[in-house]
């Protein structure tokens, strides 16, 4: 095979994580453009394709079962490039082959560890942070190019790794709807659903503490205090033993009753809470970019996120920002969506245009067109 392109998607498998995603919405978008050329995907989860990529005859795929950080990996990449004749690799994470021997491009997603060391502790980057930071110094030096998917990330990028100047550039990933992101292993929990009289407030998101949960359990207990209308949170996303805050949190202010943790959930039942949602609500401290406020957005449901990193770079206008340390802030705009239809119907409306624009096609434009110029 003789492929000038190569994606490099082994860690497609990872389910509902934010690089699998990133993947999936780039093979999506490359499918829209009817291009007249063979691309190579290396993926070690191959099984879990969709069957139109799986079918298109614009790709021709490469298995690599293992892990994708072993040193097999590190082996055996460079030997795939070469028989293959790749002229640019591009690798959805920040663990590509450090000897390509071809033109090779990285996307990092942000340096989140670097910059907010303790709203990540408990993880392994945040563990052995000294050791990650010498990966991330040596995978830039490897590569081309990088890709990051804000201007907040280059920002802090260039901050912690100056290394990369004048090699990077953002392209902003893609909302792919077919399949919600947070897709999971259960399906049985739709009984959860609140009565029609109670306004549903929606957060979907991991447990790391840099994700706030406990902030907007904070608000939504001010928001009860201020709000007369019964309400109750849904917190959807996957448990984690190590940060248990929350529930202790929602049953020490006395809001266990209204505060629901779903866990995992499907994607119809994720499905149906978007369809009943009066509000979403995204306290987080720190984003990369932030597709849950995207998905949000597309599903017609008014937003209120955090003020931080490259949240109001992703919202624009199309959402209310508060500070997500301050609770009151929170529990204020969440009340204004809720008792204001006016500003609700303009949120839903704007919401769903802001969404619109990041589509897979114009992800994959944008990144196809960095291929060609790195490749000169």
């Amino acid at each position: 095979m003789n492929a000038p392109f190569a994606i490099d998607a082994r860690w497609y498998g990872d389910s509902g994580s934010g690089v699998a995603t990133y993947a999936h919405s780039l093979l999506a978008g490359l499918m829209e453009l009817n291009l007249n050329a063979t691309i190579c995907v290396i993926t070690n989860h191959r099984n879990q394709l969709p069957e139109a990529v799986e079918r298109s005859p614009l790709f021709q795929f490469i298995d690599l079962p293992g892990n994708p950080m072993s040193i097999r990996h590190q082996r055996l990449m460079p030997q795939i490039v070469a028989s293959n004749r790749i002229k640019c690799l591009h690798t959805v994470d920040t663990h590509a082959p450090i000897y390509a021997r071809c033109r090779s491009i990285i996307t990092c997603h942000d340096v989140i560890p670097l910059v907010l060391p303790h709203s990540v502790a408990g993880g392994r980057k945040s563990q052995f942070k000294w050791l990650w930071r010498s990966w991330l110094a040596i995978q830039f030096r490897a590569a081309s190019h990088i890709v990051t998917v804000s201007e907040c990330s280059q920002r802090d990028i260039l901050r912690k790794l100056p290394s990369a100047a004048g090699r990077i550039t953002v392209v902003p990933p893609a909302l792919y709807q077919p399949e919600l992101r947070s897709a999971s292993r259960t399906g049985q929990q739709n009984e959860l659903l609140p009565p029609a009289d109670e306004a549903l407030i929606l957060t979907v998101s991991r447990r790391a503490p840099y994700k706030n949960i406990s902030g907007v359990i904070h608000a939504f207990y001010e928001l009860l205090q201020i709000h007369s209308r019964p309400c109750r949170l849904f917190i959807t996303g996957p448990r984690d033993s190590r940060y248990t805050e929350p529930e202790i949190l929602a049953r020490q202010l006395g809001i266990a009753n209204r505060t629901t943790f779903t866990g995992y959930v499907s994607n119809a039942y994720l499905s149906e809470l978007y369809r009943r949602a009066e509000l979403f609500v995204f306290p987080s401290l720190y984003e990369g970019f932030g597709l849950p406020v995207l998905e949000a957005m597309a599903a017609g449901v008014p937003v209120v996120s955090s003020n931080r990193s490259s949240l109001p770079e992703v919202c624009g206008d199309a959402a209310l920002l508060a500070d997500p340390g301050d609770s009151r802030a929170m529990a204020v705009a969440m009340a204004r969506v809720l008792s204001d239809t006016q500003v609700a119907d303009q949120l839903r409306s704007e919401g769903r245009s802001r969404a619109a624009y990041y589509t897979p096609g114009r992800m994959a434009k944008r990144l196809l067109g960095l291929y060609t110029e790195v490749c000169r």
